[in-house]
């Protein structure tokens, strides 16, 4: 045994939810053999406060540098055990986790004979790699307290505000002429018209940001370069009136830049008859109560939205129910018509309904593949539709036409996604870096979204989403610095070949390139997705604490035993994994092949990680990542399946079937999906 690596295997019963499934003393007896384990020892439940004071005494007292946990899923209780570990004096870069109960236990309850052999396995995968752990540190970076607000519009004002009332410095930057955004152009915002005038809540609102000694603002202006990264960006604004620049100091940033009507151009006549309309448009009529010639409305819903394209606009439904009753306190007598398909409303706006309703606005419900169709006889608009609910057509008249249609993001996007390097979807609206993980922020740390510029949303939606924003963006300013993980990409030089690749491919630009075209890493910048280390030409670059060697040790003990009853998967760390645990939750019973190798992204599976499962005799390969089009790293499925592509063809030039590689883009509530795949792959591979 090499004295140097001392090796320590914590195996978990996790009451009966391992134990009443695995043997576990047989797979504990069995870690003791492995090699460098100088420790196996059993727990009932180890992430108890007694057991893991037991964990740091045994550490201590058999000087244990490596600690692998057999127990639950990383994701959820890998945090707790890097903590136990660094008190008891071990560095956490050097904690392995093995996961026997969503993996093994949950999910190969009737077969308590391969569920315990499995378990070995996924232990004995665990310890080769541990053997191969370095010591690890997370980085610390300064942040002081200076915010930029990219967006004036009320999710913008109300994040400035929120951020200046913490004693932080807010920089508001508006591409337009005045603050308000989209709010400019409405009449009221909810159907509660008296109380609620758009204008009047601008006012106020504004009133506030200009008036505020912490809050800077900058009209009529834009971004004309970002540089740096959280606690360090170096930002120039330019002014569109006077061409003159502004150089500021951020150290933390919110994107608020709103959103904007698509227009339906040839649609329902719009475009060609000014009384076609759109709901935006309307607003902006009854600012100036411009209805006086006006005795028939009729509103479309669900223009350019629910359809192959794009999904519910959200806020389509709220819109023409607050402007039909704007309609009818302004002109009583106005005969207002709203034809949907589904009406989406929640509580508030249901209630709104009933007040539409008790006001004379009739609803008429059409089908998603019957339209109303509208006609011009001798001048006159007129639109059939097909009223499910009643079950016959009606033709109505009408002086104005409104159609509710989607929206897309702000003109700016394109720009500013190119300034921080953050993705937004085809319709232009920010994504966040993850829908229910991560809602106000990017993957990028330090930057995050609020309101419409993420997706259409009511007054008070985004009313709350700015509030949030400033929240987020003011947790490292009140500390003073951020900590992030050190896993991190580390490049060897030696055998560098200059390409740039890495840089250019790097989705957070965190490889820089020097004069001698040297690639160096910023840590600061570096999320370790592994995209760099797997299509490195030379192999010269690694991630800390999933290096190649770390990963080909896994695949090789996973395959040391039976390889071709096996299957090697690499899983993403994120979204996938966590439909490998929402499996395991849900006790989905599937085929106990599958030997799973945690990697943090889909797009650090390079191709030789692929190929290599194959030389050494097994099954089959699968690889997971995120459901598209969402991805921890901005782009790394994207880059995954294009590798997948490639490895395909570089197996069947190898003499494999292509046809063994498999891969899979899993959301992490979708259990069933990933279950699924594995009968597929072990039924297909005749396993």
């Amino acid at each position: 045994m090499d004295d140097k690596v001392r090796i320590g295997v914590f195996v978990c019963d996790c009451g009966t939810n391992i134990a009443g499934v695995v043997d576990v003393p047989e797979v504990t007896e069995y870690s003791r053999g492995l090699p460098n384990v100088v420790l196996a020892d059993e727990g009932k439940w180890s992430c108890s406060v007694d057991y893991l004071s037991k964990l740091q005494d045994l550490i201590k007292e058999y000087r244990i540098n490596r600690v692998v946990i057999a127990s639950c899923t990383p994701r959820t209780h890998e945090p707790l055990f890097k903590r136990t570990v660094r008190e008891a004096g071990v560095n956490p870069y050097l904690l392995e986790f093995v996961s026997i109960r969503e993996q093994v236990s949950w999910v190969h309850m009737k077969e308590p004979e391969i569920a315990t052999q499995k378990a070995k396995d996924l232990i004995k995968m665990g310890v080769a790699k541990a053997a191969l752990l370095e010591e690890g540190q997370e980085i610390r970076l300064p942040v002081k307290t200076d915010c930029l607000i990219i967006g004036g519009g009320m999710a913008g004002m109300n994040a400035a505000l929120s951020v200046a009332d913490q004693g932080f410095n807010a920089f508001l930057v508006e591409k337009g002429p005045q603050l308000g955004g989209i709010l400019n152009k409405i009449c009221f915002v909810s159907h509660d018209n008296h109380k609620m005038p758009a204008a009047k809540l601008i006012r106020a609102k504004v009133e506030q940001v200009q008036t505020h000694p912490n809050i800077s603002v900058y009209t009529d202006s834009e971004l004309e370069s970002v540089e740096g990264y959280i606690g360090n960006y170096k930002v120039k604004i330019k002014s569109n009136g006077d061409a003159s620049t502004k150089d500021l100091d951020i150290s933390t940033i919110i994107v608020a830049t709103g959103m904007e009507e698509i227009e339906p151009e040839g649609q329902f006549e719009y475009g060609n008859d000014s009384r076609v309309i759109t709901q935006l448009q309307l607003d902006n009529r009854l600012k100036d109560k411009q209805l006086d010639n006006v005795k028939n409305v009729v509103m479309i819903s669900c223009v350019n939205s629910k359809n192959e394209t794009r999904g519910c606009c959200n806020i389509g439904c709220h819109a023409a129910v607050k402007n039909a009753i704007a309609i009818k306190h302004l002109r009583k007598d106005a005969s207002v018509h709203i034809l949907y398909r589904d009406m989406s409303l929640i509580k508030e706006e249901g209630m709104a309904q009933q007040t539409a309703k008790r006001l004379g606005v009739k609803f008429l419900r059409f089908s998603d593949d019957r339209y109303p169709d509208v006609q011009i006889e001798n001048g006159n608009l007129k639109i059939k539709v097909y009223d499910l609910l009643v079950g016959r057509e009606f033709e109505l008249p009408s002086d104005l036409l409104v159609l509710t249609t989607a929206f897309k993001g702000h003109d700016t996007v394109g720009q500013i996604k190119g300034h921080l390097k953050v993705s937004a979807n085809p319709d232009g609206f920010f994504q966040e870096s993850h829908v229910k993980l991560g809602p106000l922020e990017f993957a990028t740390d330090g930057i995050s979204i609020a309101g419409c510029a993420k997706a259409p949303m009511t007054f008070k939606e985004s009313c709350e989403e700015g509030f949030g924003a400033a929240m987020k963006a003011s947790i490292p300013m009140n500390k003073g610095y951020i900590e992030t993980e050190g896993i991190v990409a580390e490049i060897d030089l030696t055998d560098c070949t200059q390409c740039g690749l890495c840089s250019k491919r790097c989705p957070y630009s965190a490889i820089a390139v020097d004069e001698e075209k040297n690639p160096e890493v910023l840590q600061a910048l570096c999320k370790g997705c592994g995209l760099c280390a797997a299509d490195c030409p030379a192999e010269c670059i690694n991630i800390v604490h999933y290096s190649d060697d770390q990963v080909f040790a896994q695949v090789e003990a996973a395959l040391e035993e039976n390889p071709e009853k096996k299957i090697v998967a690499f899983v993403c760390h994120w979204c996938a994994l966590g439909g490998v645990d929402m499996a395991g939750v849900s006790r989905l019973q599937y085929p106990s092949n599958a030997r799973l190798i945690r990697v943090m992204c889909a797009a650090s599976v390079s191709l030789k990680m692929m190929q290599r499962p194959f030389e050494l005799g097994a099954a089959g390969v699968l690889v997971a990542g995120c459901e598209f089009p969402t991805c921890h790293y901005i782009e790394g499925n994207y880059a995954a399946e294009k590798r997948l592509r490639r490895a395909k063809k570089q197996l069947a030039k190898a003499g494999h079937d292509p046809e063994k590689l498999w891969n899979i883009w899993c959301s992490a509530a979708d259990g069933p999906k990933f279950a699924n795949t594995m009968r597929s792959m072990v039924k297909d591979l005749g396993l």
